[in-house]
């Protein structure tokens, strides 16, 4: 009895120091020049090869041997920290990196890598490529990714995978953006000074998004320089701008204000869109974040922005006003060593005004939508192996479609309003990451959608529950490959209903109802992915094929004006678009960039007929490359090729009492012109100030931006034409940046 007493006690020693042997090491990784938080920054203990990359709000959380550690971190454009510790409880390690021009070689980096069809930008690479009026865009470069193209010639307007623009959840500091684009989808809504980063997810959604079906754009805002203030200002031709940030007792603020004045600039472009346009747009972007204590952080971000125009010649007499606001609250906490909890506070507004100026006919007709939306996220990393992520969320959309009411007293117009729609969307979802036999990664699990749509005088109320199941199998045979297997199940549960790929007053958000099931993508992606010398280059290559349940589109000759019953003038059907893209880039050096090319086909089948959307162009080539110069000049271009956008155009004609009637193809059954642009652009910095040249369309080709049926001056006898309008020819500008 007592030989047994000695060796339970002696078992129970080695337990207690097996355990003891374990610890947990947290912390949080920032920019030391900032302040600001880095995600996707990869931590490692080199003893073990134990790591994980920071998540969004840059923490770690990592279980290793106590005693003697070796804590290294390391991300791209930053200079590797490392540290020699002795722990022997769990220990809070933050860690300050310190930026750098290039990543030195032989870094390595392990730990949790991007997903299939995932691509990460910053504000560097946003601002490097060449631009119109030397404005950078986000959604312009966006454009030069795999799988992604325009749908108008010069507009910022995304399609991904063949799918229509409205199917992109857009996010800024997690709110929705319901239209992000200014100038008739010519510039986007976000200001690259108040850009950290942006993600873009193609091929398996994390479960933590939700609401749309065709990719995730989430945009990140900086969250200000808590180490020094810092005050800049650029004046170009297209708009100017100004930044003012810096640190607080407790935390940082960041304020950024741009203004676009693109009329002017339009009017010397020479275009067939342009004659005397009154064009002019503002965004406002603002944030705090707070450091409460070591596990609590306050954040609070803000945007407004806005557009104002009158064309004279694409639209004579009319004029349309539009603009986004968004708020955030953002509490994030640490739980503990292991959980760490996101719970946001969000509202999304949208509006549009359109302006009739027409003698007789002076009416003013709007439309806004907004939305209310509380959610919370869990993640909790139970061990290296394996983390769990966790959330709910409440959404209300409430949408106006549409209101007219006198311009003024001298209008004939009867004023009318359509009732308000509404929709609730309930999400609940579930999320494991499993890493086992040391080379393979599972991320899985389910988003339960719940969406319930009141009752109105036409229909009754009505409750869906729509399940999203998404799967990504990871397979690593070493540090340098890795192929990817991924199913992804998304819902939509508003439909945009629009006749053009550009934004008219015309288009509405109307939520599922009813009469309007919420739009549903299956998806199963392959891909692989190979880094070489160092990871100084990555080639990757991904097939992918997705279908559609319950696409919506309008009738031939729909009544859509002030119509509240526009459910009826809906037609339902599929979607179907399979592809190829490659993807292969230089990460560091004097000479950075990459090439992207997308082999795709879409149709769509309304009413049992099947056609190619606007956004099925089969060959989508896009290259960019970028040189520096030491310290004071760097040189970038890009060279764009795709297929055309297809059109709906007459194939033969008649006439009747003088008066020609057209007999137009089937829909969108003719191919416009192919496009391809060579832009250039040039920048030189010097102290705290910077010039910057760019030239767009550098060999002046006349790209198609649309095509319709004419007559030759406005006599019935005058011949009727097919025209072609082109946006620009070439156009040069200049920016001039001070920092003070």
């Amino acid at each position: 009895m007592k030989i047994l007493s000695l060796y339970l006690c002696f078992l129970f020693l080695c337990l207690h120091t097996s355990f003891a042997q374990k610890i947990i090491v947290r912390g949080r990784v920032t920019d030391a020049k900032t302040g600001e938080a880095l995600s996707d920054a990869n931590v490692l203990e080199k003893n073990s090869s134990i790591g994980m990359a920071t998540n969004a709000y840059g923490l770690y959380s990592i279980t290793i041997q106590a005693g003697r550690c070796v804590l290294q971190c390391s991300m791209l454009g930053y200079t590797t920290w490392s540290d020699t510790l002795q722990l022997s409880d769990n220990a809070v390690v933050d860690i300050a990196l310190h930026p750098n021009d290039y990543l030195l070689k032989g870094v390595e980096v392990v730990g949790a890598r991007k997903h299939g069809g995932q691509f990460m930008l910053d504000a560097k690479e946003i601002q490097a490529l060449p631009v119109v009026g030397g404005e950078a865009d986000l959604m312009k470069t966006l454009q030069f990714l795999p799988g992604v193209q325009s749908g108008n010639e010069g507009a910022n307007n995304i399609s991904v995978r063949g799918s229509n623009q409205w199917g992109n959840l857009v996010l800024l500091d997690e709110a929705v953006v319901y239209n992000p684009s200014h100038v008739l989808s010519f510039f986007s809504v976000f200001n690259n000074d108040a850009i950290q980063k942006v993600d873009l997810y193609k091929s398996y959604f994390p479960l933590k998004y939700g609401g749309r079906s065709s990719s995730v754009i989430d945009v990140r805002m900086r969250e200000g320089n808590s180490k020094e203030r810092n005050r800049s200002a650029s004046l170009g031709l297209i708009s100017s701008k100004v930044l003012l940030e810096g640190p607080l007792k407790k935390g940082s603020y960041l304020v950024s204000g741009r203004f676009g004045y693109p009329g002017a600039t339009l009017s010397l472009l020479g275009g067939d869109l342009t004659s005397k346009p009154q064009m002019w747009f503002y965004d406002v972007n603002a944030k705090v974040n707070m450091a409460l204590n070591d596990r609590n952080r306050l954040f609070f971000s803000l945007y407004s922005g806005g557009d104002h125009t009158v064309f004279n010649k694409l639209v004579k007499d009319y004029g349309m006003d539009w603009g986004n606001a968004t708020a955030t609250v953002r509490w994030n906490h640490i739980l503990n060593d292991r959980t760490n909890v996101n719970t946001s506070a969000i509202f999304s507004n949208y509006y549009y005004k359109y302006k009739s100026l027409a003698d007789g006919l002076q009416y003013l007709w709007k439309s806004d939508m907004q939305s209310y939306q509380l959610k919370s996220d869990w993640e909790t990393h139970l061990d290296n192996s394996l983390s769990l992520k966790t959330g709910v969320s409440a959404h209300y959309f409430t949408t106006m479609p549409g209101a007219v009411t006198r311009a003024n007293e001298d209008s004939n117009v009867m004023p009318s309003r359509l009732p308000r729609k509404m929709l609730w969307d309930m999400g609940l979802y579930a999320e494991s990451e499993y890493k086992f036999l040391s080379r393979f990664q599972l991320n899985a699990g389910i988003r339960l959608s719940v969406l319930h749509a009141p009752g109105t005088s036409s229909y009754g109320a009505k409750t869906y529950v729509v399940p999203e199941p998404r799967a990504e199998l990871a397979y690593m045979p070493d540090v340098s490959s890795r192929f990817t297997l991924s199913y992804t199940q998304a819902a939509q549960s508003i439909h945009m209903l629009s006749n053009s790929s550009v934004g008219i007053p015309s288009d509405m958000w109307i939520p599922a109802n009813a009469l309007l099931q919420p739009s549903v993508m299956r998806q199963v992606a392959l891909g692989y992915e190979y880094h070489f010398s160092q990871r100084e280059y990555t080639l990757s290559v991904e097939a992918y094929i997705r279908k559609m349940r319950h696409v919506v589109d309008y009738v031939e000759n729909a009544n859509i004006f002030q119509n509240d019953r526009i459910e009826k003038e809906v037609e339902r059907g599929t979607a179907q678009g399979t592809g190829l893209e490659f993807y292969f880039s230089k990460n560091r050096g004097i000479l950075t960039g990459w090439l992207s090319y997308t082999l795709s086909r879409a149709r769509n089948k309304i009413n049992g007929e099947e056609y190619k959307p606007v956004y099925d162009r089969p060959h989508n080539l896009k290259l960019f490359l970028n040189w520096n110069f030491g310290s004071h000049w760097s040189l970038s271009s890009t060279f764009s090729y795709a297929s055309g956008m297809n059109l709906t155009l007459p194939v033969g004609k008649y006439y009747f009492h003088q008066a020609v009637f057209y007999i137009y193809s089937g829909r969108n059954g003719y191919r416009a012109p192919s496009f391809h642009q060579l832009d250039l652009s040039t920048t030189y910095r010097w102290k705290n100030r910077s010039l910057s040249l760019s030239v767009i369309n550098a060999y002046n080709r006349r790209n198609v931006f649309s095509m319709y049926a004419g007559r030759d001056g406005y006599s019935s006898f005058s011949k009727p034409r097919i025209y072609k309008l082109y946006l620009y020819g070439i156009v040069p500008s200049l920016t001039y940046t001070i920092k003070f």
